[in-house]
């Protein structure tokens, strides 16, 4: 996974969240794993933000937007992931105006960042793809449980 972006979909009940715990699973030992679900905070970005940065061991206080945690992370050598779990739902609170505006200035324009960092990766789990919503990521479907 290391510097790729991806789009886990699956939809509801077809195991996104055990996907996560075993991808956790295998990961190697040196990965520094950034994980927040914004189920529970889509009206607080900077919350969001603040989460990631803390996780990263950085000062929350000094992160104002994806970028500059994205940046910080680039000066370690070791390998990152930063989960964006539930993702979708940002998609569908920006089109009914129930987000904190901020995630359109402080999040969504530095999704590409994660491009130019090889060994910072981006993993965004979402319920479907939605063509008119294009993230820069290569989707990745969860199979259909037998």
């Amino acid at each position: 996974m290391q510097g790729e972006s991806i789009n886990l979909t699956a939809p509801h009940g077809y195991g996104r969240r055990q996907t996560l715990s075993d991808l956790r699973s295998v990961l190697p030992p040196g990965m520094r794993v950034l994980h927040i679900n914004l189920k529970f905070c889509l009206d607080d970005c900077a919350a969001v933000l603040g989460d990631l940065a803390a996780q990263a061991g950085l000062n929350p206080a000094e992160i104002h937007d994806l970028g500059q945690l994205i940046e910080a992370q680039a000066k370690h050598l070791a390998p990152s992931l930063v989960i964006l779990h539930n993702f979708d739902l940002l998609r569908f609170a920006t089109r009914r105006k129930q987000h904190d505006p901020l995630f359109d200035t402080a999040l969504l324009p530095y999704l590409k960042a994660f491009l130019e960092h090889p060994h910072i990766a981006l993993l965004v789990v979402c319920e479907a793809r939605y063509p008119d919503w294009p993230l820069p990521c290569e989707v990745l479907p969860i199979p259909a449980p037998a």
